[in-house]
């Protein structure tokens, strides 16, 4: 175990990350997370204080 670890830990390490950088922007582009409630609330208060409709 100790030799993968030694021959291989930066493709380990860069593949783990790579791996959570897609979770992490996936959770916040999903349709209810943050990133789009905050971006469809923006535009709702742009357009209500327009008065567009």
């Amino acid at each position: 175990m100790k030799v993968i670890f030694e021959e291989y830990s930066g493709i380990i390490i860069t593949a783990v990350a790579i791996i959570a950088l897609i979770a992490v922007v996936g959770l916040l582009l999903a349709t209810n997370g943050p990133v789009h409630t905050a971006f469809v609330d923006l535009i709702n208060n742009l357009f209500s204080k327009t008065k567009v409709s």
